[in-house]
């Protein structure tokens, strides 16, 4: 794509953006930005910083707080080189970042806010949280290695530090005995040895090793003999402790070098979303929005120019309607240049994915090529008049343009005689129609107001002027050429009445057909534009309004959010505190459990009755009084839960089968809930009372750790209904059921014995359990 980024000043909104960027990286990708023109990608682009904007302003933004560049570091990795203490705590700040980022989205994702262009990159995130905690159980936050880091560090340590305290007490001694020949009674350090500052006159006489004098040469720095080989021992140690660590470090390196391509994943995720979100940021700063990509319509809402300062800047509607070409005519510093930057610089920012700071349901469209011949650049060093400058410029144009391109031409036709260079321009626009591009052009030519007028696919524009201020309002008007205003202009400063209408009547001789036109339809668009003014204000109160109701949403969803967690915290409490006393009950039934007449099934009714202290005790109402039968679905009240009625035990009283349990209960705690349609269904994992009292549990099928849970139950269920013996089958498949219900019975202290399935009970694939 060509186009023209520096003539437009495309770099200047990315410097400032680059200004919300946080990380290093971002802020160094974010001036390589470039206008797209792939109708896909930059819609992408687009929805991604919109999503981003408004997870900004309705919770806050992404944290990238910690991302470094770490991008050295993983190459270093990579080619073997140890990495140093600093680049391991990088890549800590970047595990932290992740846990940091996760639960952003976790949030956003609560508050109800979309994020569904986004959520991938934080989906791809990659946690290594063993990586983060070999580096910091070796490293600690200041950046010094733990003493505990190897065994072998520990012990070099140790070392150091008693040969240290050795050293020091001998330094200690002889500054307390050897005084009198010392300048100081301090001890010191050069060449990374303990010294003693020795007067001048004892150099001699003071056994040691000389490393240093002052610079007036009265003291001399002087290594006693009897630490000397205590110091030497001192640098052995340091060697051996350098190395130690160069070689855990190493190995750390080797790991990190292991989790390079993860890492290298997150650094692109958290450099991407950084920008994005500095998109964002800035988009909120200059209350952009996302334009609404066509195929033929440019339909810029409130377009301001992003470089003007927000107070003075005037925002213009840039609608082409039907048409593809714009001749904006009308005086100098009147806003027409504006309005073709505008035009470009918003067109280049949306085909980079930047929201444009227009109004939303603005409308545009992706260009080829964006051309621009804006201003008088002449070039000194080709000899270049401003007339062959330009000139020069649109043959590059005319050349390079494909469909779908937009050109914009400022003062076309300009720096030469006014009827030639009025030719000239109707020339060169002819020759634009015929290539199917899009143009806004600016001229002084009233020449051109005619041809415009004359043409399907080309409308006349101007900026307005206003009498009374005799300032320009820089409002663009699509559809009304320009016009001069001399006379009136004239008027407000102070002419002479007389000339005023002298000058009038000239003017009405002088008036065609085509300029009566034009005030009418002056007239009719300052009808129009007070319509759409008043259209505006009601569009603003009604999103002022919506803006306020979103506000409040996602406070009233925050404030249910933390009800909901301080009702979970406060349920928490409760169930400790019943918990603390179910297992005192426990703890009370187990000692019971000593006592001869202390009976099993008693103890796991017991057991049943404590783990329902964590339940709520709510009180349940019989709904409806439907009459009940063996083989209906009821609801069993008291529990909440639903069962199939078994049989009717006496008057009133009926056995009920609920998953694992059978229990007894009255007519008035049961309701009614369907009769089920009679089908053969395989019972799993269920208790069966049948006239034989043959009761079983079926556990194939199931994994190990569930089964032996389903086996607990059902032993809790038999002893509670008073059962001698029972069946669980466990088929034979490939052992492990046999064998863990094996080693279930051997540990349980209510089974007496068990046995093998007989020939008609299932063989081995049965085990058959006897209570005590």
């Amino acid at each position: 794509m060509l186009a023209e980024l520096n003539k437009l000043e495309f770099h200047k909104i990315l410097k400032e953006i680059r200004k919300y960027a946080v990380s290093d990286l971002a802020k160094i990708e974010v001036e390589k930005l470039e206008p797209l023109t792939n109708e896909l990608e930059i819609n992408r682009l687009l929805e991604e910083t919109w999503q981003a904007k408004n997870m900004i302003i309705r919770y806050d933004q992404s944290p990238m707080t910690g991302v470094l560049n770490i991008r050295d570091a993983i190459r270093k990795a990579e080619i073997g080189s140890v990495l140093n203490v600093d680049e391991f705590l990088r890549i800590v700040s970047h595990q932290e970042a992740i846990l940091r980022s996760q639960g952003y989205i976790r949030k956003i994702r609560q508050l109800e806010i979309e994020s569904e262009h986004l959520d991938n990159y934080y989906d791809r995130l990659i946690a290594i949280p063993a990586l983060k905690q070999k580096i910091t159980t070796v490293i600690d936050k200041k950046g010094d290695i733990f003493d505990d880091a190897s065994l072998k560090l520990s012990q070099i340590r140790k070392k150091i530090n008693t040969t240290e305290e050795r050293i020091d007490s001998k330094m200690a001694s002889l500054l307390r005995g050897e005084a009198s020949k010392l300048t100081d009674t301090l001890i010191t350090i050069r060449n990374n040895r303990l010294v003693l500052p020795v007067k001048a006159e004892y150099k001699n006489s003071f056994k040691g090793v000389v490393h240093d004098t002052s610079s007036s040469g009265e003291t001399y720095f002087i290594e006693p003999i009897s630490c000397f080989n205590m110091n030497n021992e001192l640098q052995g140690f340091r060697v051996q402790e350098s190395a130690e660590i160069d070689r855990i470090l190493r190995v750390l390196t080797e790991d990190v070098a292991l989790e390079s391509e993860a890492l290298k994943n997150n650094l692109r995720i958290f450099t991407y979303l950084d920008i994005v979100f500095a998109k964002a940021k800035y988009a909120i700063e200059f209350d952009c929005f996302k334009p609404n990509l066509t195929k033929t319509k440019i339909n810029l809402l409130n377009a301001r120019h992003p470089l003007i300062d927000k107070k003075d800047v005037v925002g213009n509607n840039i609608n082409f309607h039907n048409y593809h070409h714009i001749l904006i005519t009308g005086p100098n510093t009147g806003g027409k240049t504006v309005c073709l930057k505008t035009l470009g610089l918003l067109s280049i920012m949306a085909q980079s994915g930047i929201l444009i700071p227009a109004d939303e349901g603005s409308e545009t469209m992706v260009f080829e090529n964006i051309f621009a011949d804006i201003g008088d650049e002449q070039s000194i060093e080709q000899s270049l008049s401003t007339f062959s400058s330009h000139i020069s410029k649109i043959i590059y144009i005319i050349d390079n343009a494909s469909p779908n391109s937009l050109i914009l031409i400022d003062e076309i036709g300009s720096g030469t005689d006014p009827k030639e260079g009025a030719s000239l321009a109707i020339s060169i626009i002819n020759h634009l129609r015929k290539k199917s591009v899009y143009s806004m052009i600016t001229t002084h030519y009233s020449e051109l107001k005619t041809y415009a007028f004359d043409l399907d696919d080309t409308v006349n524009a101007s900026v307005e002027f206003d009498i009374v201020t005799l300032r320009p309002t820089y409002k663009l008007k699509v559809g009304i050429p320009g016009t001069s205003n001399a006379i009136q202009i004239a008027k407000r400063l102070g002419l002479h009445d007389d000339i005023i209408e002298s000058a009038k009547e000239v003017s009405v001789s002088f008036d065609t057909d085509v300029s009566n036109l034009i005030k009418k339809l002056e007239k009719q668009s300052l009808d129009l534009d007070e319509e759409i003014s008043q259209y505006k204000k009601a569009s603003d109160t009604l999103k002022t309004k919506n803006d306020s109701l979103d506000k409040l949403y996602v406070e009233e969803k925050v404030k249910q959010n933390n009800l909901l967690k301080k009702l979970e915290l406060e349920h928490l409490d409760r169930l400790k505190d019943r918990e603390e006393e179910a297992n005192s009950l426990i703890e009370q039934l187990n000692e019971l459990r000593n006592n001869p007449g202390f009976k099993d099934h008693e103890l796991a009714k017991l057991k049943h009755d404590v783990k329902s202290i964590n339940q709520e005790t709510n009180s349940y109402k019989k709904a409806k009084n439907t009459k009940i039968a063996v083989g209906d679905k009821v609801l069993v009240i008291p529990y909440q839960r639903q069962g199939i009625v078994n049989k009717l035990v006496s008057n009133k009283k009926y056995e009920v089968l609920m998953g694992t349990l059978s229990i007894t209960l009255a007519e008035k705690d049961l309701e009614y809930v369907e009769t089920p349609v009679a089908k053969k269904q395989k019972t799993t994992g269920s208790v069966l009372k049948t006239s034989e009292t043959k009761v079983e549990l079926d556990l194939r099928g199931q994994r190990y750790l569930e089964a032996i849970d389903e086996l607990d139950k059902f032993v809790d269920s038999c002893l509670m209904n008073n059962f001698e013996f029972a069946y669980v089958i466990h088929g034979y498949g490939t052992g492990v059921l046999m064998k863990g219900v094996s080693e279930y019975i051997k540990t349980s202290s209510v089974i007496k014995s068990s046995r093998p399935g007989g020939q008609n009970e299932g063989g081995k694939g049965v085990t058959v359990i006897y209570f005590k």
